[in-house]
């Protein structure tokens, strides 16, 4: 892919945004009247917005609010044989309901691949078949249907209504009326701002697929995954949840410690569940390390900026070096003037162990089999649990800073060098090297004399 490519995608991509589609609808208000498809009347300009709904009901709810905010009304296409959304889910249906309220229509979006469709006659029994179903489930009337990945042969199928429904691809539509869509999730052929901005269409049909159109600019395989992961989320949710509220044992569940982890890191724990169920033991171990040491950073950083008053500038510049380590877990034991075994119910040899063992799978030096891996990941949230609580229940204080002028500071002023001074009073206490404590020193100096 060529860099010219490249940044045609990426501008792509940021059509597909919340905030572009309601753009789109200011720009088409202003030169169409919005009608549905049983109300067509070519005596005024008129433009028929239609979404299938392949991917999302709740991306097909997001839309339809937003379009209630404009004061327009579209319709939405649903397929009851959707691999991404079950119709006839509680959830899923009140989406649906939901939009009805809202003002707007529902259409059948047909798959004839389903059933195999191979003559005219076949269709026209099928799709009344489904759209008195349709009706059944959702309590309105259904008047038009489109096709889902419509072949050749449906698309030679013009009829103006199969099953009683207005078809969408009939010849009367794709004869008198112009067409723009958003299918695949990018602009194939005709871009819907640039149709909609020349106004040079009387009559225009605009097909989106409300999977497509998201907060932030993303590719279309990553707005799929999004509708997929959201999905797949929710039903092992729904499953944790039951067992929960009838008292039962969620056998296969991630450790026992898991719920607490949960509590702290909201949807970043069904990423840790879902490699876990996959497998993936060792990206858990190392994540779920990751996620305690950002914890064990932040929390330090805070009580350096808040507490002891040192600078955003001197804090960053500390913790960001890349000529000092430093080991967080001492760092904040001397915070807090406690021991590791106090605070953890558990020795700092052990702790060291498993960061060793972190160490060694991050650059492919060890291997673990599962059982001892779960142990480990048990220790560390056991760890991040018996840490939060510690901070929760105990005040802090300022430490004692001491007299030094070894280092040339002999004036403080507005929190300069406050965490310099600290580190240097508490290096011998944290385990700081001193040559690395050193040189770190050295090269601050040289940058404050070029500066």
């Amino acid at each position: 892919m060529t860099e010219s490519n490249h940044i045609q995608i990426k501008l792509m991509n940021q059509d597909f945004t919340v905030e572009q589609y309601r753009e789109l609808l200011s720009i088409a208000k202003r030169s169409y009247q919005f009608i549905s498809y049983d109300k067509i009347s070519f005596e005024q300009r008129f433009i028929l917005w239609r979404h299938d709904v392949d991917y999302s009901m709740n991306r097909s709810l997001r839309l339809a609010e937003l379009e209630y905010e404009e004061g327009i009304r579209s319709t939405f296409f649903v397929n009851p044989h959707c691999e991404f959304y079950n119709l006839l889910e509680k959830g899923q249906n009140k989406i649906l309901r939901r939009i009805i309220e809202l003002g707007h229509s529902v259409g059948l979006h047909f798959d004839a691949e389903y059933y195999g469709v191979k003559s005219e006659t076949e269709l026209d029994s099928l799709i009344e078949l489904e759209s008195k179903y349709l009706q059944e489930w959702i309590g309105t009337q259904i008047k038009v249907f489109s096709f889902h990945n419509p072949t050749p042969f449906l698309l030679s199928c013009e009829k103006e209504t199969y099953g009683g429904l207005i078809n969408c691809y009939s010849n009367f539509f794709k004869s008198s009326i112009s067409y723009c869509s958003d299918s695949n999730g990018y602009w194939r052929f005709r871009r819907i701002k640039d149709v909609l901005e020349a106004a040079s269409d009387s009559f225009l049909q605009v097909l989106t697929h409300p999977g497509w159109w998201q907060e932030k600019p993303m590719t279309p395989r990553e707005r799929i995954f999004r509708c997929v992961d959201s999905r797949a989320s929710f039903v092992m949710r729904s499953y944790d949840d039951a067992l929960m509220t009838h008292g039962r044992s969620n056998l296969g569940e991630l450790t026992v410690e898991f719920s607490f982890l949960k509590q702290k890191i909201g949807k970043k724990a069904d990423l840790i569940d879902y490699q876990w169920m996959r497998g993936e033991f060792i990206g858990v171990y190392i994540d779920i390390w990751r996620i305690f040491e950002s914890q064990l950073v932040k929390s330090c950083r805070i009580w350096f900026r808040k507490i002891l008053g040192s600078s955003l500038e001197e804090v960053n510049s500390i913790f960001q070096s890349s000529l000092l380590t430093l080991p967080m877990h001492r760092v904040f034991l001397t915070i807090y003037q406690s021991t590791w075994s106090y605070i953890t119910k558990s020795s700092e040899e052990d702790f060291l162990t498993w960061q060793k063992l972190r160490d060694d799978l991050v650059h492919g030096l060890h291997y673990c089999p599962k059982e001892k891996l779960e142990e480990g990941i048990i220790y560390i949230v056991s760890v991040m649990r018996h840490l939060s609580e510690f901070i929760e229940s105990s005040p802090t204080s300022l430490p004692r800073l001491q007299n030094n002028h070894e280092i040339g500071l002999t004036e403080i002023e507005s929190g300069e060098h406050l965490f310099l001074k600290w580190l240097i009073d508490n290096s011998v206490e944290i385990g700081i090297d001193d040559e690395m404590l050193k040189e770190f020193l050295n090269n601050k100096s040289k940058v404050r004399l070029s500066n």
